[in-house]
């Protein structure tokens, strides 16, 4: 809650030596004499009366603001809330492209000699499925097979 606007006017304009000297009467405690002779000052006792008031609530204030609010910079965080809704998934991407095929590789080099002679064969370079035409090798888990 923001503070209302302020109800009264400056008591004085006094600055300088001027304000001086009325500072000089409080410290010679001409307000604590009219406090002791009321009767002899009703209307100036009434105002130190409403003085002391104020500086009660002033001081009050001031404690709440120390006490209850501190820095002022922010007050204390509250409690964290429940977690809202998921939203829904939004859209897949599109897909990317493939790119166009690279060249075609170089020729390979011709094949050793080949042999009679089975156990010199080596088959980890054969296809591991069977060939669609006939008459091609093939590795069948470690066993060489013809289509």
């Amino acid at each position: 809650m923001a503070l209302a606007d302020k109800k009264f006017d400056d008591v004085h304009d006094k600055t300088g030596s001027d304000k001086d000297k009325l500072k000089d009467e409080f410290d010679a405690g001409y307000l604590s004499k009219i406090a002791d002779i009321p009767d002899k000052e009703p209307a100036l006792a009434a105002l130190v009366y409403q003085i002391g008031l104020m500086q009660e609530e002033f001081n009050e204030i001031r404690r709440h603001l120390v006490n209850d609010v501190g820095d002022g910079a922010k007050g204390d965080t509250g409690a964290t809330g429940p977690k809202g809704a998921t939203g829904s998934a939004g859209a897949k991407g599109a897909k990317g492209d493939t790119g166009a095929t690279g060249a075609a590789g170089a020729a390979g080099a011709d094949g050793a000699a080949g042999t009679t002679d089975a156990s010199k064969l080596d088959a980890s370079t054969l296809p591991t499925s069977k060939p669609k035409t006939k008459n091609k090798l093939w590795n069948n888990r470690g066993v060489v097979n013809v289509s």
